[in-house]
């Protein structure tokens, strides 16, 4: 069976992150980075933080969310206490992108970042990259660009915050089509993207397998659940 299915970015998110929650060995310590995908990764493992962000747009203007709570690690799906962030090649580091992208039929992703020393990218995912932790980059077609532009903070003017764009070298990028795979079995292409009022920002995806009806379930379920907050 064939179907079209309309995904808001809320309802991609949620997708994402659902389908991730499947796939994690939840036994393993997993540091969970800022940003709005991981609001819904970390409310779909039991724990509601609204304000899981450090750079966030809104007001239309880029900002930076001073009143963040402190990062997130688990163990054994329990929130646990690290003293420095001491990870290794058997933990798990889920970040967030700002811009994906395809190469040679591969996906790549980028995230933007205020902070002049990079911010989690460089504080974090850089030594999680070193250490060869695995690193999970979930992302969805709402920010989807034609290709990668190595941006900066060397600019003149900005609405809002200056920042850079700053492109990751390590770990698997995990869409909305992965998602569809792992959550329903399905085989899934965008084909279109756009829409108004509470439809701005939807991306339009064509699925086809056995489970269709249950993927279109969770698409009215969730494309209305925005959980982001400040």
């Amino acid at each position: 069976m064939k179907a079209q299915i309309l995904l808001t970015p809320a309802g991609a998110k949620h997708l994402i992150t659902k389908a991730l929650v499947k796939k994690l060995d939840l036994k393993k310590r997993i540091y969970i980075a800022y940003g709005s995908t991981n609001i819904y990764l970390l409310h779909h493992l039991g724990l509601d933080l609204p304000n899981y962000m450090a750079g966030c747009n809104y007001n239309y203007k880029l900002n930076v969310n001073e009143n963040r709570p402190k990062p997130v690690v688990l163990e054994d799906k329990k929130l646990i206490d690290i003293k420095e962030f001491d990870i290794n090649s058997k933990d798990i580091f889920i970040k967030g992108a700002n811009a994906l992208w395809y190469e040679n039929n591969t996906k790549h992703a980028a995230v933007l970042a205020a902070d002049k020393n990079g911010g989690t990218f460089g504080n974090f995912y850089i030594k999680a990259a070193c250490r060869g932790a695995k690193i999970i980059i979930p992302v969805g077609h709402e920010k989807l660009i034609p290709f990668y532009y190595p941006a900066t903070q060397n600019v003149d003017f900005v609405m809002g915050n200056k920042v850079a764009l700053l492109r990751f070298f390590s770990g698997d990028v995990y869409t909305e089509i992965e998602a569809f795979k792992d959550l329903f079995d399905l085989t899934a292409f965008v084909i279109a993207s756009g829409g108004i009022l509470d439809t701005q920002g939807a991306v339009i995806f064509e699925v086809e397998g056995k489970k269709v009806k249950e993927a279109i379930d969770f698409a009215k379920k969730y494309n209305t659940v925005v959980l982001e907050k400040l």
